[in-house]
């Protein structure tokens, strides 16, 4: 199922390696969720609309790490959804103050019970159609959602910049005893309020680093994004002195 193989073939020092696989939970998790779909909607959304997510550990293994669906994929979903469940455009902004210089549509459905954004930056969107990548991505995001998809580890290819970034991962079997990264800090979340973060800004900022919500931070990102705004109002209190003078 998905082309899943024993072996996936990868460039190693110029030569072409077969490497053991491993399925790490979320992917079984993803499976067993697009399966369903698949059940649901028999004929109408297939097997063909997803493919494997895939990353090397740092045990030299090639580690199954989700699923990836097409934006077709999402749109056939959307087709299908009911009245109430489909993706509602009148819910759409544009976001002129996305977080770190991103351009940001957010959707808004209280009715849907659903606040999601579609953002691009320099780092994450290489076309050149930066207004039409950040609506596909913003779509497909509140259609996963819907659909519950999302919460199963499965993406869309809109994200596919994302993935290009390929990543070594610690291989974890289920029940292992692995360090979690240190969080977000009282501290750290007092201070980005102190700095002018309100919960708009914070939604957008775990949003920027794949986090679930704020509280997914991580202590160095917080850091990171504190050091970011003190040198950017220090900047700007400068300017601002400069233009009084």
């Amino acid at each position: 199922m998905f082309n899943e193989k024993d072996k996936e073939a990868i460039i190693e020092n110029g030569q072409r390696v077969e490497v053991p696989v491993w399925q790490s939970p979320k992917y079984t998790e993803s499976k067993k969720q697009a399966l369903e779909i698949i059940k649901k909607y028999e004929g109408k959304i297939s097997e063909g609309d997803f493919w494997i997510l895939m990353n090397k550990t740092k045990t030299g293994k090639m580690a199954y790490t989700g699923l990836i669906i097409s934006h077709n994929g999402c749109l056939k979903l959307n087709d299908m959804a009911t009245a109430e469940n489909k993706f509602k455009p009148e819910c759409v902004k544009y976001d002129s103050n996305g977080f770190g210089n991103s351009l940001v549509f957010t959707y808004s459905c209280p009715e849907q019970g659903i606040y999601e954004v579609g953002e691009v930056n320099a780092k994450n969107c290489k076309n050149e159609y930066p207004y039409a990548m950040a609506f596909k991505r913003c779509f497909d995001r509140v259609v996963l959602k819907i659909s519950k998809l999302a919460y199963a580890g499965i993406y869309s290819d809109s994200e596919a910049d994302e993935f290009s970034q390929q990543i070594e991962i610690d291989e974890v079997e289920v029940g292992s005893n692995l360090k979690p990264l240190k969080k977000i800090t009282e501290k750290q979340l007092k201070e980005l309020y102190e700095l002018g973060f309100d919960e708009k800004r914070l939604e957008s900022m775990a949003l920027y680093y794949k986090a679930p919500s704020i509280d997914d931070i991580s202590f160095e990102q917080a850091e990171e994004t504190i050091k970011k705004q003190r040198k950017a109002l220090a900047k700007a209190k400068k300017e601002s002195g400069n233009g009084q003078a």
